[in-house]
């Protein structure tokens, strides 16, 4: 008994810890109409403009962040298709909690529109004021608040594994499984310090894994040094993207490249495409691209955004189309099917499935 009561006191003590370390909260509201503003990234800026910690703004537009300790700090406000905006000086003492409004810009960002691709050059980190670096802000913060609703989410999931054509229609129904993850997404990469060693695809014995780029990787330090980026057009009006490549072609393992698309007049990252360098379609299959994939972004009613779908396709063999001869494709991939805030009332709560995802934490496509 007496243990017990030594472990209650214990758990207790943190508690009352947790409760009194220094924090700041309020809520983003936009500039023009007063109304809250959902989905926002705000981040908790150190003396010296460091960040120290974010969080996403709910659907009334709340928002609370912890502080690592006393001093003085200040609030940005990073909201998708619109300029940033700064909170000013916050003070914070030891175990004090500031409540701060926010006030959201309503300028919108003005993707900018490029005649001739080549006039963009690819540049690693690009410098602000460039197009490329325009479209990357966007794109970051995009990334950055998928990263971090993912982590206040339960995911319930379809994955599968089936073959398509080069058309992406199903040539059989596949395998299908229903996965569910909470806190994290069921599209999640290796580490990118995996990557960088041993790159996104791997031989084994029962056929060659591939591995796509998630949230965490392209945002990385890692991946930011070794890609370079450019200004690219889209096939109409509507979208603009952004192109990645390596900046050397490495000899010893499989790298990759891709576009984040953007939508023009929302600054939206509607989906990412990317595919493998190195690796071709065997000329022997037919016509067709070698490796590639895709993930599409959608913004959840409470303001977050996830990744909504997606798949990985590696050419396996070929069939006939007419007189065409056309590689087809191992495709796995899955699709969020439902999502549930994490703490939600348990008298609020739907079933979910029983069966749940394996443990290994990339998303692979297998070629025999």
């Amino acid at each position: 008994m007496r243990k017990r009561t030594f472990i209650f006191l214990i758990l207790s003590v943190l508690a009352a810890s947790d409760l009194t370390a220094q924090a700041v909260r309020g809520r983003l509201l936009d500039a023009s109409s007063a109304e809250p503003v959902a989905g926002a990234l705000i981040v908790l800026l150190d003396a010296a403009g460091t960040e120290v910690a974010s969080t996403v703004t709910s659907a009334r537009g709340t928002y609370q962040l912890r502080a690592p300790g006393a001093g003085v700090f200040e609030l940005r406000a990073e909201r998708i298709g619109f300029e940033n905006s700064l909170s000013g000086e916050i003070t914070l003492l030891a175990d004090e909690t500031v409540t701060r409004e926010l006030t959201a810009s309503s300028s919108a960002i003005v993707l900018p529109v490029l005649a001739v691709e080549s006039e963009s050059e690819c540049s690693v980190r690009p410098e602000e004021g460039e197009a490329t670096y325009v479209l990357w802000e966007e794109a970051r913060k995009a990334l950055q608040v998928t990263e971090k609703t993912a982590a206040a989410y339960r995911f319930d999931a379809m994955t599968y594994q089936r073959h398509v054509n080069l058309w992406g229609e199903a040539l059989e129904q596949g395998d299908v499984q229903f996965v569910s993850y909470a806190g994290r997404h069921p599209w999640r990469s290796v580490p990118i310090e995996e990557l960088e060693e041993h790159g996104y695809a791997r031989e084994a014995e029962e056929g060659t894994y591939f591995y796509g780029p998630d949230a965490e990787v392209l945002l990385s330090d890692q991946f930011l040094d070794s890609h370079c980026f450019r200004y690219r057009t889209g096939g109409d009006d509507v979208i603009v993207g952004l192109a990645f490549e390596p900046v050397s072609e490495p000899t010893d393992r499989v790298d990759v490249d891709g576009v984040l698309w953007l939508d023009r007049e929302t600054s939206q990252l509607r989906t990412l495409e990317f595919s493998y360098t190195g690796i071709a379609a065997p000329s022997h299959l037919g016509t067709g691209p070698g490796p590639y994939g895709q993930m599409v972004f959608d913004q959840l009613p409470a303001g977050g955004w996830i990744v909504r779908e997606w798949w990985i396709r590696t050419p396996t063999g070929s069939r006939q189309r007419g007189v065409q001869t056309y590689v087809t494709y191992a495709q796995q991939g899955g699709r969020v099917d439902r999502t549930e805030r994490l703490g939600t009332p348990p008298g609020q709560r739907r079933p979910v499935p029983s069966v749940y995802g394996p443990p290994l934490a990339a998303d692979t496509s297998v070629s025999p």
